[in-house]
């Protein structure tokens, strides 16, 4: 019933909207002068909300629905720890997808800085070990693996096995506005000895053991006996005893991940079989028994999936990846302004990165097979192809976003790449004046077909910020509003 009442309210608010949409692409008024649309349960309610009341059937709907599919082969590729802040613009941007590299034991913690309220946050798992490419009953909306409405600044995920995935983050129809967002990895589960680090891990997974008849399904962290260790998770203790290879064993079951932890070598057993531990009680200590007698004192810890049938390298649970991240840093222009190049340029679809991750020194699998560290956990991505072929300077470009050392821009296309900050500046005085000899059309688009916005009368001066190719120079209509003319056009004089 709650949710009959949901949709009912949904489609009564969101009719109101289908004759301001109808207004608005009208030219009749501007989109901040838009009624909201209503707010709904998750991204895929609201595109039902959409095609039940034919929002879906004009310009600003359909353009709102193609965006949020062609995120999906658009995307932007970006390694974390990953911070940028972008303009969405209501009318022709309204989404923004982010692809990037998640590895089993991580958690990835998304921060969105926005004034914004009531928008949607998905993500998607595009490729992973155990499946392939994105593949949906219906594969034109996906999905998510996650599907938050924003009501708050941050959202956590665990990717639940290693491969790509997609965050997508999309406003309500004829919404948008500034944010920033940040994508930042973490270890999922607590570091399991307090004073140590990853520098006491002298024993790693998939190394051969007993003369290569077994593999080590674990790490070993050595330290002092007697020193304390931890649950790394809220867990329940399955069983406290005694195993020939292991000794004395603490095994935890964190229900929440479906995992078993196995603990082995202690010096002191300190938890009850079938208590509740929290993340960081002391469950035991130190030691060397079982078959370590003749090793130096540590933890030999283990992860299983699949209820002990799947052991998995547990690096990437425990050693924290490097979340420094880089601000964009202090804005020379206003997000959303019109700049040019003041050099040739080719935008590029993303710039290199590097990852904060710090790779396994694992080598082998949990049947002792070669692993490739990069395919875990990549360290970098190369540069992403050109959007274009190179711009001449001069060229109009829109600022849409920043991140270190780059700006996004947007051709008047509408194609979305990365050009360096030094290589444009602000479409403010004009890079050439011309004179109209006769009546001259002002387009919406660079573009001779597109709809004709204003014109200029004959005689009058006009003064051009940049260009778009050989023919189109970008100029500025009422309100200071950007639009094209043709500089081909045979009424124009220098």
């Amino acid at each position: 019933m709650k949710h009959y009442r949901t949709r009912a309210v949904w489609a009564t608010q969101v009719i109101a909207a289908v004759v301001v949409t109808a207004f608005l692409l009208a030219g009749c008024a501007e989109p901040e002068e838009a009624l909201r649309v209503a707010a709904a349960e998750s991204h895929r309610d609201y595109v039902f909300g959409l095609n039940s009341h034919q929002l879906s059937a004009t310009s600003a709907g359909s353009r709102w629905l193609d965006a949020s599919v062609r995120v999906f082969s658009d995307s932007t590729r970006v390694m974390p720890p990953f911070v940028e802040t972008l303009h969405l613009d209501p009318l022709t941007i309204p989404v923004v997808g982010y692809e990037f590299p998640g590895t089993l034991g991580q958690r990835i913690d998304i921060e969105v800085d926005s004034e914004l309220e009531g928008y949607f946050v998905d993500v998607f798992k595009l490729e992973g070990e155990r499946s392939g490419r994105l593949v949906s009953s219906n594969p034109r909306y996906p999905e998510p693996l996650h599907s938050w409405v924003a009501d708050s600044a941050q959202f956590s995920f665990e990717p639940d096995e290693t491969g790509r995935y997609l965050l997508r983050i999309q406003p309500r129809l004829l919404e948008g506005g500034e944010m920033t967002v940040s994508i930042l990895p973490d270890a999922a589960l607590e570091w399991p000895v307090p004073g140590t680090d990853q520098r006491q891990i002298w024993s790693y997974f998939g190394a051969p053991r007993a003369g290569g008849a077994r593999v080590h399904h674990g790490i070993d962290i050595f330290a002092p006996r007697g020193t304390p260790m931890v649950a790394v998770s809220n867990s329940d203790v399955m069983r406290v005893g005694e195993r020939q290879l292991g000794g004395n064993i603490v095994t935890l079951s964190d229900q929440k991940r479906d995992l078993r932890i196995y603990y082995a070598h202690l010096d002191e057993q300190l938890v009850e079989q079938g208590s509740r531990v929290e993340t960081g009680n002391v469950i035991g200590t130190v030691g060397n028994t079982g078959n370590a007698l003749l090793t130096p004192p540590h933890l030999h810890i283990g992860i299983y999936q699949a209820h002990w049938r799947r052991p998995v390298d547990p690096w990437y649970f425990f050693v924290a990846p490097d979340r420094t991240t880089y601000p964009p840093g202090p804005l020379d222009y206003q997000v959303g302004s019109w700049l040019r190049t003041t050099t040739e340029v080719e935008p590029v679809r993303y710039p290199a990165a590097r990852s904060g991750v710090i790779q396994s020194p694992a080598r082998f699998d949990a049947i002792g097979e070669p692993v490739d560290a990069e395919q875990v956990a990549p360290s970098a991505q190369p540069v992403g192809a050109p959007i274009s072929g190179p711009l001449s300077s001069g060229t109009a470009l829109r600022l849409m976003g920043a991140r270190r050392g780059f700006y996004r821009v947007a051709l008047p296309t509408g194609e979305q790449g990365y050009v360096p900050r030094h290589t444009v500046t602000a479409a403010l005085d004009p890079l050439e004046v011309v004179v109209a000899s006769e009546t001259l059309p002002v387009y919406v688009n660079p573009d001779v077909t597109s709809d004709v916005t204003a014109q200029f009368s004959a005689g009058q001066q006009v003064a051009v910020l940049a260009r778009f190719g050989e023919r189109y120079g970008l100029v500025l209509r009422g309100g200071g509003r950007a639009a094209w003319i043709d500089l081909a056009h045979s009424g124009l004089s220098g």
